[in-house]
């Protein structure tokens, strides 16, 4: 299936796993054992944090990486894991941006703003706790309009164990979806699933809208915590962006707008072989993702058509190609819309030099920037860019990274085969 969304941030991502079945261990073979395969991604990542010119200094101050290795060792032989420190944290969530196949912003990887909050589930109000620290979150990286790049770091992954905190939203900022008696969606159709299952579980939305914001639930310890009411009882921190047009007042009357802080929540990070569950992150917008995608998409908001209308287009059949001429003016707005607002969004073109210039100067350094090429050429002008004329290694680094993982996983729960799946 085509990807959903592909650049700085949004999107909740799928991916046909039989495209990558020549990706799986397919000789039979015995696999590594999960202590020994912990120890190879470990050293993967010390490999990476050596080579760099200012993170090799934390190594350094522990004694250099053959010492930290041998600790690491010792630590995987005694509770089959390990704890990284807070500089390594600092550095692999960084390097994780920086290996993201699919993602057109990582030039910005070493600005990332790591917040460690490991030990935050073992409050008293655990459920409090971690919700102010993602109010928190959400607060400064809306930064005045400024969008400024944040991870926000929870507990890792404990062998056997269920995740001490985890999230059923996809981002901490998106629309519900409602069902219609008639069968249609008032919404966000990519939320469905959510928004039955926290109608299901006492939800009452005071107003049923195309743009009602869903609320939180988190799972802690295996056991989901009540519905947390955020942008109910504080509305300022649900930024949005309403959309209108440079030249058509017309389009006012559509009653367009979308959130300006896309943070997700529903990926796993995983740094030298140990993943963290829950490490929600978040860029800034390239403008297509919400004029060519989210609203664009015939299975998302799909206002194409109205677009069209407004334009006096004549829409009787594609040839016209009522669709692009509509999908340009709709990302005009977009684009418009945020710089009238002062809030930080990229467009694919600068966004697309910028990639460029990145993939020369990792040349430049003997690094291959490995990339999804789908993902990374935007979904309007896309011949236009740089990046759509490139080719791209498509291999993930598995070490040290970010994954899409499964919403409730077992201990012993195997993965897909999907490389960019855990």
């Amino acid at each position: 299936m085509p990807p959903k969304n592909h650049s700085l941030i949004e999107g909740k991502h799928s991916a046909d796993a039989s495209v990558f079945n020549d990706m799986k261990d397919m000789s039979g073979k015995p696999q590594p054992e999960p202590q020994s395969h912990l120890r190879a991604e470990a050293q993967g990542f010390l490999d990476s944090m050596a080579s760099d010119k200012n993170a090799h200094q934390a190594l350094d101050r522990v004694g250099g990486m053959e010492s930290r290795l041998r600790a690491i060792s010792d630590e995987i032989e005694q509770s089959g894991t390990y704890t990284h420190t807070a500089e390594e944290l600092q550095f692999g969530a960084r390097l994780a941006w920086r290996n993201s196949n699919r993602c057109i912003g990582r030039h910005l990887w070493r600005s990332l703003e790591v917040r460690d909050l490991r030990t935050l589930h073992t409050e008293d109000d655990a459920t409090d706790a971690i919700t102010g620290a993602l109010k928190r979150h959400l607060k400064d990286a809306f930064n005045g309009g400024r969008i400024k790049s944040i991870i926000s770091v929870f507990a890792p992954r404990r062998p056997g164990s269920a995740d001490a905190v985890r999230i059923d939203n996809h981002q901490l900022t998106r629309y519900a979806g409602f069902r219609l008696d008639d069968g249609r969606v008032l919404g966000d159709p990519d939320s469905l699933a959510l928004t039955d299952a926290c109608l299901a579980q006492g939800w009452k939305p005071s107003t049923q809208t195309p743009f009602t914001p869903l609320p939180w639930q988190f799972i802690l310890e295996g056991q989901r915590t009540r519905i947390q009411e955020v942008f109910k009882e504080q509305p300022d921190l649900f930024q949005e962006v309403h959309l209108t047009h440079p030249e058509m007042s017309s389009f006012d009357a559509l009653n367009l707008k979308w959130y300006a802080v896309p943070l997700l929540a529903d990926m796993a990070m995983k740094i030298g072989g140990i993943v963290y569950p829950f490490a929600p992150f978040n860029g800034y917008y390239m403008g297509t993702e919400i004029g060519a995608r989210n609203l664009a998409d015939q299975h998302r908001y799909n206002v194409l058509p109205s677009v069209a209308k407004v334009m006096g287009l004549d829409d009787s059949s594609n040839r016209t190609l009522w669709r692009d001429r509509a999908l340009v003016e709709l990302n005009r707005a977009v684009l418009h819309s945020f710089d009238q607002a002062g809030v930080t969004v990229g467009d694919h073109h600068a966004l697309g030099e910028q990639f460029e210039a990145f993939c020369k100067a990792e040349e430049r350094k003997d690094r291959d920037v490995k990339g999804d090429w789908s993902w990374l050429s935007p979904p309007i002008s896309a011949s236009q860019t740089p990046q759509f004329h490139r080719e791209f290694d498509n291999e993930v680094v598995q070490h040290t990274n970010f994954f899409y993982q499964h919403s409730n996983p077992k201990p012993t729960e195997k993965s897909s085969g999907c490389p960019f799946h855990l």
